[in-house]
């Protein structure tokens, strides 16, 4: 029984520690957008490790917290974008996509996202980080259109892939 309540009292603990990084991940700090997911797969039967691992986020956060998000009002770069992903991750072979977007310099959205198919290629897995990305680039040029004024500017989306960039061309 008392196997059953440790087991109980680490995954209480954990999704506890799990929930509040995910409430600085998703308003303020998308640095520690990635390992979050990653540890929140773990949340319904995590193990000392799952638990030391999201600790290590904490002390990261505590060393860190001087760290934040900066508008600088001197730039007109209006709304830029950077998408990347893996390709494979080693446990399930789904890649991980991700993106951010900035206006003058600070970020205003991001996203790390599990795949929901296997890419064959990098090329592949990128292009489907690129189409991630434009799709919340679409988005977010409406709504900043719609709050402020309409960009007469494109939006730049900024890709690692040549293989991806040339096949989205």
């Amino acid at each position: 029984a008392s196997e059953k309540q440790a087991t109980s009292e680490l995954q209480s603990l954990y999704q506890q520690i799990i929930g509040s990084l995910l409430y600085a991940m998703i308003g303020s700090r998308p640095d520690i957008s990635y390992a979050v997911i990653r540890l929140s797969r773990y949340c319904a039967n995590p193990s000392p490790e799952h638990l030391q691992a999201a600790k290590h986020i904490l002390r990261y956060l505590k060393g860190t917290i001087d760290l934040k998000i900066t508008y600088h009002g001197t730039s007109n770069d209006g709304l830029i974008g950077y998408s990347d992903a893996d390709w494979a991750s080693q446990t399930d072979r789904h890649s991980i996509s991700g993106y951010v977007y900035l206006i003058d310099g600070g970020a205003v959205s991001w996203s790390s996202k599990k795949q929901p198919v296997v890419a064959l290629s990098s090329t592949e897995s990128e292009y489907i980080a690129l189409t991630h990305a434009a799709t919340e680039a679409i988005w977010t040029r409406n709504f900043i259109s719609e709050v402020f004024h309409p960009s007469p500017n494109p939006v730049t989306i900024f890709c690692d892939n040549m293989s991806a960039i040339t096949l989205s061309k």
